[in-house]
């Protein structure tokens, strides 16, 4: 099992990996490294490489979003796969007693999710991921709901939000 400070790495390097540009290439003269800040705009100079930087450290470096990217994907299939072959605890019927999803405070957690927004700006166009209110009022507009609680009290809300959590998953998983 993983340490809390192994899972607070990992929820930072996914973290800074979301946030930081992609897209790495470099100049013909092999002196800048370039990147794509934000999408739909053209790559801009983001590094410059000194001359004791050679060609296996300027190839790490542009490789680098890439490849962590990669990475990340290999580690949520291997966490599915090590899921699905879990035993689960099978409780005794007087334990069973299942809480009802709470599917508001999940939808209020990936609203706080950087790679959830860079998803909301790719897929669904939501101008301003950077105004908590602006990601809450768009999610609902998404969901059409009024309130988040309608995810848990109405199941039509709650087939839309399964299916607009599951878009956000797919595209997690393959970028």
């Amino acid at each position: 099992m993983a340490s809390p400070a192994d899972v607070q790495r990992l929820a930072q390097i996914r973290s800074r990996h979301a946030d930081a540009s992609a897209d790495w290439s470099l100049s013909v003269d092999g002196k800048a490294i370039f990147a794509r800040i934000m999408p739909g705009t053209s790559p801009v100079a983001i590094v410059e490489a000194t001359d004791d930087c050679d060609w296996p450290d300027r190839d790490f470096l542009i490789g680098a979003h890439a490849d962590i990217e990669f990475l990340l994907r290999l580690l949520n299939a291997a966490f599915a796969e090590i899921r699905r072959l879990k035993p689960r605890h099978n409780p005794h019927p007087a334990e069973r007693q299942a809480k009802p999803k709470d599917y508001a405070a999940e939808c209020a957690m990936k609203c706080n999710d950087r790679l959830f927004r860079r998803w909301l700006i790719e897929c669904h166009n939501v101008p301003d991921v950077d105004d908590p209110e602006r990601i809450v009022v768009s999610v609902r507009s998404i969901l059409r709901i009024s309130s988040r609680g309608e995810l848990n009290t109405d199941p039509a809300a709650q087939a839309r939000w399964l299916d607009f959590r599951a878009s956000f998953e797919a595209w997690r998983a393959h970028p």
